[in-house]
């Protein structure tokens, strides 16, 4: 495979309620988590990513954030729910992304902060574009990395920021 068409596509879940009384892995997203991520998922239908693979946390404002954002996209992928994504860091991300198949060529994984931004920060260090995610992290934001190693290789600096996008929708 061209390292050139290798793309990792990383998103924060959209908005959730507040924790209280409520678990926070049951959290469910707000309806303007709900519209930001369909603002997402027609986002990334406009740009023509569409990914092979997602790998989604178990939480249920992950679950949701990528029904959304699928549905209004129309991106039909190979889903994976992975326990490991929930409040991973660094290590445990780059793990789950170094067990991608080897014939994948997008990538997109549905994960939380700090997690998601710092892997972001780890994968692109070094690297232009960087400048773009030190601006934040907020929810339903994505950033597009190109990798230029096989997933298996994942490692600081290994990433270009193709794209950093947070989607909102204008009713809110």
């Amino acid at each position: 495979m061209s390292r050139a068409t290798r793309r990792l596509v990383l998103v924060r879940h959209a908005k959730a309620q507040d924790p209280a009384g409520t678990a926070d892995h049951e959290r469910r997203l707000t309806a303007a988590g709900r519209s930001d991520a369909r603002e997402l998922g027609r986002w990334l239908k406009e740009r023509k990513v569409v990914p092979g693979t997602v790998l989604c946390s178990t939480a249920v404002r992950t679950r949701e954030t990528w029904a959304n954002v699928s549905d209004a996209g129309t991106l039909g992928a190979l889903i994976e729910h992975d326990a490991r994504i929930y409040n991973a860091g660094v290590s445990t991300l780059l793990q789950v992304l170094q067990e991608v198949d080897a014939d994948a060529s997008t990538v997109l994984l549905v994960g939380h902060a700090p997690g998601v931004p710092a892997l972001a920060d780890v994968l692109s260090e070094g690297q232009p574009g960087t400048e773009e995610l030190a601006a934040g992290y907020p929810t339903c934001t994505v950033s597009i990395l190109r990798v230029g190693v096989p997933w298996a290789d994942l490692a600081p600096g290994v990433a270009s920021v193709e794209a950093v996008h947070t989607a909102r929708h204008s009713e809110h």
